[in-house]
């Protein structure tokens, strides 16, 4: 608040100050605009009195304020004018001096408390450093300053304080200093990666793979290889990698491995476990075995990769982190195992009973014997890939959201965008309202694109198409196409890609619950059919079932038009996606009642059991109903409405259909009411349906 005349005035004070006050003045201004008494006797290395005897006629001039334990600039300007006090050859010397004697009389335990003030005088002044040990104690300091900042998520912090430290040192550090240069130049790394400066990450990686010098240095390096090679969508590259390091310990195994190594995989398992109970695990010792532990570590980074590149290598890899647990004891690795293990227990080797056991054996090792150190990814893949198998999709919800805090928060940026896209995807199948799931979706787009994690972009790109015509924001309904959107540029994009399967398949079946909205059944089964080759990747994510139901549903209605050849093939296809949802009906009846029953409805229609068919549309609406699915509730009236309308039963058909416009409305699919309105121009009326 003061007026520059007045900083002038206070500025042109100083030359008129005693000398020693002057020296003492450009030592305060070295350290800031402000400093507390103990930090300014280490740097002034004088007595208490002297100290402030000379910053006394400064205090008295007003260009400084003495509080109870620290001396304060009046403005900055005064503080830039006392630091130009200094020579601008001596400057340099001057800030070195200083983080010296800050660093020689900061106390061990307070060191990183004060790190930052040290640094930031060390640094100004290293080039001048001579003695090789002096430039490795200063590169160390920075070192810890880094790791401080990185550890407070100010990546572009750390990284400057590593890029200082390395400066230091020299490449004969690496054969007397090696754990500081290797530190840093890690470190350095997996900042870059967190700053998405993945083509430098990415060199710098492959130089530490030839200077690792210990099996746990090259395990971090590894895991922080497929880390990278993950955001980066090179699934086949970070298999490659993992495989390249299991080789290093005796393990050789294929990129593809044949379903029988799997089964032997897994079926060891269970010679491991003999008579015990699943639940009694949680009492296993804690793993001691530091190499097995790093085996585990990096077998958890390679599985989101196996899992998009070889379903059997997935099944193997998952089944050996479960026998190196049950063989060395429980670890935070162990976790994932299990949890892990419930996912593909069920579609893999159908357990889905023990598998869940497992699932839950992983979720209460992070909660009851604090093994947390990839609770972000238990609290994801229990929420949201286990529990809706056996429990209302809506069960896991909470959890996913803790997942993103807890990775956002470790700097797990992978997970966290994993994070924003599972919670699309239980929105959708929740039957949560578009106009608030599209903001999710958005936001989360935003996040994937930030960091450059392109598969989980084009995941999130693909709910918006879907989401955007539903809502009716599309220019043709059941259509992606829009300004911002180009179907066939994102297919042409999607088949470049270098790993394909799993985006394809997400984006298929997105495709044919659009398409069997807007009744082009022929695309919805053409768009079955391309999910169906590529439904190994994710066997235990939702979108299988929303596959089953709407693949099931898409065939049905193809039935009615198609010859008697293809009407044979359409029945084979419903029969087969009803059997499974009939299964997962068993598990969790909340969920997967109100699909199984409207499959088996039309089932029934098909083969003209028309009185068990009305039955199980009525069990499909009110299942949905009863749990909350809105959406469902909408399809089934009016799959049921076509049903009375083909039999000539029109009252009762205006009525399913009303019922369906109502439901669609709550779910805010616009786009499909306006279809209904102008398929039934009388809907939008409120005439009460006539008749019994």
């Amino acid at each position: 608040g003061y007026t520059d005349n007045v900083v002038d005035l206070m500025v042109g004070k100083l030359n008129r100050l005693p000398v020693e006050t002057q020296k003492a003045l450009q030592q305060l201004a070295c350290l800031g605009n402000s400093a507390e008494f103990a930090m300014l006797r280490m740097v002034y290395q004088d007595s208490d009195e002297e100290m402030h005897g000379q910053l006394w006629e400064a205090v008295r001039a007003g260009l400084i304020f003495r509080s109870e334990d620290s001396y304060r600039f009046l403005h900055d300007r005064v503080q830039e004018a006392a630091y130009s006090l200094i020579p601008r050859e001596l400057r340099a010397e001057t800030h070195l001096r200083i983080g010296m004697l800050l660093a020689a009389h900061t106390p061990p335990e307070k060191l990183e408390e004060g790190i930052f003030e040290i640094v930031n005088q060390l640094n100004r002044g290293s080039h001048l450093i001579t003695s090789t040990e002096e430039r490795e104690r200063v590169a160390e300091l920075n070192f810890i300053a880094g790791r401080r900042a990185k550890a407070s998520t100010a990546y572009a912090s750390a990284l400057k304080y590593l890029a200082a430290g390395r400066a230091l040192l020299t490449e004969e550090t690496w054969d007397h200093n090696y754990e500081l240069i290797f530190s840093i130049e890690f470190d350095t790394a997996e900042c870059e990666l967190l700053t998405a400066d993945m083509v430098v990450a990415e060199k710098r990686l492959s130089m530490l793979v030839g200077r690792a010098k210990t099996k746990h240095d090259v395990a971090i390096v590894t895991r922080l290889r497929l880390t990278l090679y993950t955001t980066l969508d090179r699934n086949d590259r970070a298999v490659e990698v993992c495989l390249e390091y299991l080789r290093r310990g005796g393990t050789d195994w294929s990129p593809h491995p044949t379903s029988d190594e799997a089964q032997r995989e897994y079926d060891r398992i269970w010679s491991q476990v003999g008579s015990r109970l699943i639940e009694d695990l949680i009492d296993l010792p804690l793993m001691t075995n530091p190499d097995v532990l790093d085996v585990l570590d990096v077998l958890t980074e390679v599985v989101a990769p196996a899992l998009f590149s070889d379903e059997n290598l997935c099944a193997l890899v998952i089944c050996r982190m479960v026998n190196l647990s049950l063989e060395y004891g429980n670890s935070n690795g162990s976790c994932f195992a299990y949890v892990w293990f419930a996912i593909i227990a069920g579609p893999h080797f159908g357990n889905y009973k023990d598998g869940f056991r497992f699932g839950r054996l992983g979720y209460d090792l992070v909660e009851k014997r604090g093994l947390k150190r990839f609770q972000a990814r238990i609290y994801m893949s229990f929420g949201n890939i286990v529990l809706p198998w056996t429990r209302h999709v809506k069960t896991g919800r909470d959890l996913v959201h803790r997942a993103f805090d807890a990775a956002y928060r470790v700097g797990d940026l992978t997970f966290a965008a994993y994070c924003r896209n599972h919670l699309i995807t239980n929105f959708l199948a929740a039957g949560d309202p578009l106009a608030e799931v599209q903001r999710e979706a958005e936001d989360g787009l935003e996040f994937a694109r930030k960091i450059r994690f392109g598969l989980v972009s084009d995941q999130i790109t693909t709910h918006l198409g879907l989401i955007r015509t539903l809502r009716g924001l599309t220019p043709k309904f059941g259509c992606f196409d829009d300004d911002g959107f180009d179907e066939g540029r994102f297919e042409h994009h999607l088949s470049t890609e270098p790993v394909i399967e799993v985006k394809w398949r997400w984006y298929s079946i997105r495709k044919l619950q659009a398409r069997f909205f807007a009744g082009d059944y022929a695309s919805a089964v053409a768009a079955a059919s391309t999910a169906q080759r590529m439904l190994w990747t994710s066997l235990s994510q939702f979108e299988t079932a929303e596959f089953h139901s709407y693949g099931a549903l898409s065939h049905a209605a193809s039935w009615d038009s198609a010859s008697s050849e293809q009407r044979q093939q359409h029945f084979d296809a419903l029969a087969a996606h009803h059997k499974q949802l009939e299964i997962w009906a068993e598990q969790c009846p909340e969920n997967f009642e109100n699909r199984a029953a409207l499959t088996g409805a039309e089932i029934a229609r098909i083969e003209g059991r028309d009185f068990e068919a009305m039955r199980l549309y009525e069990q499909a609406i009110r299942s949905a109903h009863a749990n909350g699915f809105v959406h469902n509730e909408a399809l089934a009236n009016e799959v049921a409405a076509r049903f009375y309308a083909a039999r000539g039963f029109e009252q009762i058909a205006q009525l399913y259909l009303r019922n369906a416009r109502r439901c669609y409305m709550m779910w805010g699919a616009d786009g499909k009411v306006r279809q209904l309105d102008q398929r039934h121009p009388h809907l939008g009326k409120d005439e009460p349906a006539r008749g019994p």
